[in-house]
């Protein structure tokens, strides 16, 4: 059985600072995700940098895959891509199913 971690995705804004030290990141990689197009900021300067939830959910992703599988800052955009569509194709693959499952108890 597969557990699910679920996190309210708030209208909650982080500043660069507050992301690092909620996220335990250093700004180092935060600043490479964003050079890399990981995830966008709505300003040129650090200090005006807000960070969504969504934001915040996938720089820990991005984390994970680098200190985990090595995967390098360049390629962490399409392996997230990759990744939340491969997302994507399980979660119709499983409404499939429960259609073709209701049909056939059906029958």
């Amino acid at each position: 059985m597969t557990d699910f971690i679920v996190e309210s995705l708030d209208d909650t804004l982080y500043s660069l600072v507050e992301l690092c030290a909620c996220c335990h990141l250093e700004e180092g990689f935060v600043v490479t995700c964003i050079e890399h197009g990981v995830v966008e900021v709505n300003g040129p300067l650090s200090a005006q940098w807000r960070f969504s939830n969504r934001a915040r959910l996938r720089l820990q992703k991005a984390w994970r895959l680098h200190r985990d599988l090595d995967v390098q800052p360049a390629a962490l955009p399409l392996v997230l891509q990759l990744l939340g569509e491969l997302d994507a194709l399980r979660q119709e693959n499983r409404g499939l199913y429960l259609r073709l499952r209701h049909w056939e108890d059906g029958l």
